[in-house]
């Protein structure tokens, strides 16, 4: 098995605590940091089945020409 001391994640969290002191105070600094929420706006209304665009059948393709 490897040395965890070496690894990132734990050289991260030795900095964290050192310069923060704990990770509480780590997560309370970064969640004042944070913006204000976006505002959410709200969700589009779903399209009715029927619109004025709809096309009622499949629309057909034209004839092709078969070079006579």
């Amino acid at each position: 098995m490897t040395d965890p001391t070496g690894s990132t994640v734990h050289a991260l969290l030795r900095e964290i605590l050192a310069r923060y002191g704990s990770i509480d105070a780590f997560c309370a600094r970064l969640y004042a940091l944070l913006d204000p929420p976006t505002v959410v706006l709200p969700a589009p209304v779903a399209a009715s089945a029927g619109g004025r665009h709809r096309l009622t059948e499949p629309a057909r393709l034209a004839p092709t020409q078969s070079g006579r």
